[in-house]
Protein backbone atom coordinates (compact mmCIF):
# COMPACT_ATOMS: atom_id res chain seq x y z
CA UNK A 1 0.00 0.00 0.00
CA UNK A 2 1.47 3.38 -0.96
CA UNK A 3 2.39 5.92 1.70
CA UNK A 4 0.04 8.93 1.69
CA UNK A 5 1.26 12.38 2.62
CA UNK A 6 -0.68 15.62 2.60
CA UNK A 7 1.22 18.68 1.41
CA UNK A 8 -0.32 21.85 2.86
CA UNK A 9 -1.59 24.29 0.22
CA UNK A 10 -3.97 26.54 2.16
CA UNK A 11 -3.20 27.12 5.84
CA UNK A 12 -5.77 27.27 8.64
CA UNK A 13 -5.18 31.02 8.81
CA UNK A 14 -5.73 31.47 5.06
CA UNK A 15 -8.93 29.43 5.28
CA UNK A 16 -10.23 31.45 8.24
CA UNK A 17 -9.53 34.74 6.45
CA UNK A 18 -11.19 33.53 3.25
CA UNK A 19 -14.27 32.23 5.11
CA UNK A 20 -14.62 35.65 6.74
CA UNK A 21 -14.44 37.33 3.30
CA UNK A 22 -17.01 34.90 1.90
CA UNK A 23 -19.34 35.55 4.84
CA UNK A 24 -19.23 39.30 4.14
CA UNK A 25 -19.82 38.78 0.42
CA UNK A 26 -22.73 36.40 1.02
CA UNK A 27 -24.33 38.79 3.51
CA UNK A 28 -23.94 41.65 1.00
CA UNK A 29 -25.57 39.49 -1.70
CA UNK A 30 -28.56 38.59 0.48
CA UNK A 31 -28.93 42.02 2.07
CA UNK A 32 -30.75 41.85 5.39
CA UNK A 33 -32.80 38.80 4.35
CA UNK A 34 -32.46 35.47 6.11
CA UNK A 35 -29.85 33.22 4.53
CA UNK A 36 -30.45 29.50 4.17
CA UNK A 37 -27.34 27.37 3.74
CA UNK A 38 -27.93 23.98 2.13
CA UNK A 39 -24.83 21.92 2.88
CA UNK A 40 -23.89 18.96 0.69
CA UNK A 41 -22.53 16.29 3.01
CA UNK A 42 -20.12 15.48 4.15
CA UNK A 43 -17.12 17.35 2.83
CA UNK A 44 -18.63 20.82 3.27
CA UNK A 45 -19.70 20.34 6.90
CA UNK A 46 -16.67 22.05 8.50
CA UNK A 47 -16.97 24.85 5.92
CA UNK A 48 -20.63 25.25 6.91
CA UNK A 49 -19.81 25.43 10.62
CA UNK A 50 -17.23 28.16 10.14
CA UNK A 51 -19.38 30.09 7.67
CA UNK A 52 -22.37 29.97 10.04
CA UNK A 53 -20.31 31.58 12.79
CA UNK A 54 -19.01 34.25 10.42
CA UNK A 55 -22.22 35.48 8.77
CA UNK A 56 -24.13 38.19 10.57
CA UNK A 57 -27.92 38.40 10.76
CA UNK A 58 -30.50 35.66 10.36
CA UNK A 59 -29.09 32.37 9.10
CA UNK A 60 -30.48 28.84 9.02
CA UNK A 61 -29.25 25.65 7.43
CA UNK A 62 -30.08 22.18 6.22
CA UNK A 63 -28.27 19.18 4.83
CA UNK A 64 -28.42 17.28 1.60
CA UNK A 65 -26.63 14.07 0.71
CA UNK A 66 -25.72 13.12 -2.83
CA UNK A 67 -25.28 9.40 -3.30
CA UNK A 68 -23.02 8.50 -6.21
CA UNK A 69 -22.11 5.28 -7.93
CA UNK A 70 -19.15 4.15 -5.82
CA UNK A 71 -17.97 1.85 -8.60
CA UNK A 72 -17.76 4.58 -11.25
CA UNK A 73 -16.04 7.78 -10.18
CA UNK A 74 -15.34 8.81 -13.78
CA UNK A 75 -18.87 10.04 -14.55
CA UNK A 76 -19.72 11.59 -11.17
CA UNK A 77 -23.41 10.92 -11.80
CA UNK A 78 -25.76 11.35 -8.88
CA UNK A 79 -27.83 8.25 -8.20
CA UNK A 80 -29.89 9.76 -5.42
CA UNK A 81 -30.31 13.10 -3.69
CA UNK A 82 -31.56 12.99 -0.11
CA UNK A 83 -32.79 16.06 1.75
CA UNK A 84 -31.80 15.11 5.27
CA UNK A 85 -33.63 18.03 6.80
CA UNK A 86 -36.25 19.17 4.32
CA UNK A 87 -37.07 22.83 4.43
CA UNK A 88 -39.35 24.75 2.12
CA UNK A 89 -37.02 27.00 0.11
CA UNK A 90 -39.74 28.93 -1.72
CA UNK A 91 -38.90 32.67 -1.75
CA UNK A 92 -35.77 32.10 0.39
CA UNK A 93 -32.16 33.10 -0.23
CA UNK A 94 -30.52 29.70 -0.68
CA UNK A 95 -26.77 29.17 -0.76
CA UNK A 96 -25.72 25.62 -1.67
CA UNK A 97 -22.39 24.72 -0.04
CA UNK A 98 -20.10 22.21 -1.76
CA UNK A 99 -16.61 21.09 -0.81
CA UNK A 100 -15.13 20.81 -4.32
CA UNK A 101 -16.78 21.67 -7.64
CA UNK A 102 -15.07 19.70 -10.41
CA UNK A 103 -17.07 18.60 -13.46
CA UNK A 104 -20.20 20.46 -12.37
CA UNK A 105 -22.49 17.56 -13.34
CA UNK A 106 -23.96 16.97 -9.90
CA UNK A 107 -24.15 20.67 -9.08
CA UNK A 108 -25.89 21.45 -12.36
CA UNK A 109 -28.48 18.74 -11.75
CA UNK A 110 -29.00 19.74 -8.13
CA UNK A 111 -29.40 23.44 -8.94
CA UNK A 112 -31.95 22.66 -11.66
CA UNK A 113 -33.95 20.56 -9.18
CA UNK A 114 -33.80 23.28 -6.52
CA UNK A 115 -34.92 25.99 -8.99
CA UNK A 116 -38.23 24.12 -9.33
CA UNK A 117 -38.92 25.01 -5.67
CA UNK A 118 -38.82 28.76 -6.49
CA UNK A 119 -36.19 30.16 -4.15
CA UNK A 120 -35.79 33.93 -4.19
CA UNK A 121 -32.11 33.45 -4.99
CA UNK A 122 -30.05 30.33 -5.52
CA UNK A 123 -26.28 30.51 -5.26
CA UNK A 124 -23.52 27.89 -5.45
CA UNK A 125 -20.70 28.29 -2.93
CA UNK A 126 -17.62 26.07 -3.23
CA UNK A 127 -14.77 25.74 -0.81
CA UNK A 128 -12.56 24.64 -3.72
CA UNK A 129 -13.40 25.46 -7.32
CA UNK A 130 -11.79 23.69 -10.27
CA UNK A 131 -13.23 25.42 -13.35
CA UNK A 132 -10.78 23.71 -15.76
CA UNK A 133 -12.42 20.35 -14.95
CA UNK A 134 -15.96 21.39 -15.98
CA UNK A 135 -17.80 19.19 -18.43
CA UNK A 136 -21.06 21.17 -18.11
CA UNK A 137 -21.73 24.89 -17.97
CA UNK A 138 -22.01 25.64 -14.27
CA UNK A 139 -20.25 28.36 -12.31
CA UNK A 140 -19.74 29.02 -8.67
CA UNK A 141 -21.19 32.25 -7.37
CA UNK A 142 -18.73 32.27 -4.49
CA UNK A 143 -15.67 30.13 -3.83
CA UNK A 144 -12.92 29.93 -1.29
CA UNK A 145 -10.01 28.96 -3.49
CA UNK A 146 -9.42 28.07 -7.13
CA UNK A 147 -7.42 24.91 -7.82
CA UNK A 148 -6.24 23.43 -11.09
CA UNK A 149 -5.40 19.84 -10.32
CA UNK A 150 -4.94 17.23 -7.66
CA UNK A 151 -6.86 15.59 -4.87
CA UNK A 152 -7.25 17.59 -1.66
CA UNK A 153 -7.82 16.61 1.96
CA UNK A 154 -8.16 18.35 5.30
CA UNK A 155 -10.65 20.88 6.69
CA UNK A 156 -13.45 18.33 6.41
CA UNK A 157 -12.37 16.76 3.11
CA UNK A 158 -11.45 13.10 3.37
CA UNK A 159 -9.11 10.95 1.37
CA UNK A 160 -9.74 7.24 1.87
CA UNK A 161 -11.82 8.10 4.95
CA UNK A 162 -8.89 9.87 6.61
CA UNK A 163 -7.37 13.32 7.00
CA UNK A 164 -10.63 15.30 7.43
CA UNK A 165 -9.37 16.47 10.83
CA UNK A 166 -6.42 18.41 9.42
CA UNK A 167 -6.82 22.15 10.06
CA UNK A 168 -5.44 23.02 6.61
CA UNK A 169 -6.26 22.03 3.03
CA UNK A 170 -3.55 20.01 1.37
CA UNK A 171 -2.77 18.11 -1.78
CA UNK A 172 -2.75 14.33 -1.46
CA UNK A 173 0.57 12.83 -2.52
CA UNK A 174 0.84 9.08 -2.99
CA UNK A 175 4.36 7.65 -2.70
Amino acid sequence: MPQTTITPVFSAEEIAARVSELASAIRADAGQAEIFFLCILKGASIFLADLLRSVSGDVSYGFIDVVRDAEDNSTADALEIDFLSFTDIRARHVFVLKDVVNTGIIENYLLSQLRMHAPSTLRLVALLDRPDARTVDVRTDFHGFTISEGVFAGYGLEHERRFANLPFLGRVDLQ
